[in-house]
């Protein structure tokens, strides 16, 4: 759950895990991204009717779920059918940024899962690049507002965040802004107890769930250094997934005043 008297950010939701506007970042030629049009959530199997009929009331167009199928089924998002919301999911076998996976080995210190983490940030961008392609396809269609989501909203959601905002040419630094409010946000003990034994059984290993849990630069940079290593930098990424200079601009269109 989330203390909502803590960032403007949070919408007025009992229920919600790590679901906030984006709005609000200066980008580019001193412009600034629209409140209410991007979102980014966790899971949302918590929502109460009443948050559910909140959200119905925002217009949301597109939900982009990137978690994994076995994920989805645990904890469902209910809401979308109701509302008249695209709901748009995919099924895949990769298993970079789910969570249970990470603990299924053993795991001996902190240490290691954090350099398992910055690893994972590696794989991101490829295991996940079809459902970056279609998220940005739906904003680019103009399907707005569109939210998006996974589990903890920290690691597939986190780099989603981030390429949406570097598209639109907001700062590195605001970028890791965004990303590091899940650390200020997010109540992970929620998130552990939820997820059942293969995660829970770790929670008196603070030096390993912390790890785990945390958004750090350093995984988000893993990332960037991935995308300049392997892609041509950050715009030869975002261009393999289809948003070039000209689909960037009608982003910025869309999504900036």
């Amino acid at each position: 759950m989330m203390n909502n008297s803590i960032s403007p950010r949070l919408l007025p939701l009992e229920g919600s895990y790590n679901l906030r506007d984006m709005g609000g970042y200066p980008a580019a030629d001193g412009r600034t991204v629209r409140h209410g049009m991007l979102y980014r959530s966790g899971i949302m199997s918590m929502l109460t009717e009443a948050d559910e009929a909140h959200l119905g009331t925002l217009g949301i167009a597109t939900v982009c779920d990137l978690r994994q199928g076995s994920e989805r089924r645990k904890e469902p998002t209910r809401w979308c059918e109701p509302a008249g919301v695209l709901y748009w999911s995919r099924d895949y076998e990769e298993t970079s940024g789910v969570m249970s996976e990470l603990m299924r080995d053993h795991v001996v210190n902190g240490a290691r899962m954090r350099e398992i983490m910055i690893d994972l940030y590696c794989e991101i961008p490829i295991d996940h690049g079809p459902s970056y392609r279609f998220l940005f396809e739906r904003l680019l269609g103009g399907h707005l507002p569109l939210l998006f989501n996974c589990s903890a909203g920290k690691d597939r959601t986190g780099v989603a965040a981030a390429l949406i905002l570097g598209a639109l040419g907001v700062e590195r630094d605001v970028i890791y802004e965004d990303y590091l409010l899940t650390n200020v946000l997010a109540d992970h003990n929620v998130l552990i107890d939820r997820f059942g034994d293969q995660i829970r059984q770790f929670r008196e290993a603070g030096d390993v769930v912390a790890p785990l849990m945390a958004a750090d630069v350093d995984y988000l940079n893993a990332m960037f250094d991935t995308l300049d290593r392997d892609h041509g930098g950050f715009d030869g990424y975002l261009a393999a997934i289809g948003v070039d200079a000209a689909a960037k601009a009608r982003l910025r269109d869309l999504l900036l005043i």
